[in-house]
């Protein structure tokens, strides 16, 4: 019985191979990729300012903070690791990690997924899961997601 190594791959003459965990991380900002959007919403959350900083310039401060704020996600970066262990979810003003066995359920969408900690929908979905944003990476971010989900997550 030959092995070969070839780095991360050990090969067995003419048997299986056994692949290296996948690990990786990437930055999104949607903001960056819908244009349109990203100019419509921080033109709308000046406008709201202005016309709320026109009665009460200190409260109009404190509402646009807590506008852009609200939006964070998606006109700030954020960052995504993936590994053996779990995915983690660096987002503008929190991060969130979950171990593979916590997910049990997997909503997959053209631009990013939502990993769920409940396996049956419910209103409290919101609250118990985190998005994935993968944009235009989706290609590589799927695959190595549903490679480490545990037998029995629902899709």
């Amino acid at each position: 019985m030959q092995l070969i190594n070839l780095g991360l791959i050990l090969v067995e003459c003419g048997a299986m191979e056994e692949i290296a965990p996948i690990e990786m991380q990437w930055k999104v900002c949607p903001a960056k990729v819908y244009h349109k959007k990203a100019i419509f919403g921080w033109i709308l959350i000046v406008v709201l300012g202005a016309f709320i900083s026109s009665t009460s310039i200190i409260l109009g401060i404190l509402l646009t903070a807590v506008l852009v704020a609200t939006q964070a996600n998606f006109f700030f970066n954020s960052t995504f690791k993936i590994n053996e262990e779990g995915l983690e979810a660096k987002y503008p003003f929190r991060t969130k990690k979950y171990t593979w066995k916590q997910v049990r359920r997997v909503k997959f969408f053209k631009d990013a997924c939502y990993l769920f900690t409940r396996k049956k929908p419910s209103n409290l979905d919101g609250w118990s899961g985190t998005a994935v944003y993968y944009l235009d990476q989706r290609d590589r971010v799927v695959p190595a997601i549903k490679s480490y989900l545990l037998e029995g997550t629902a899709t």
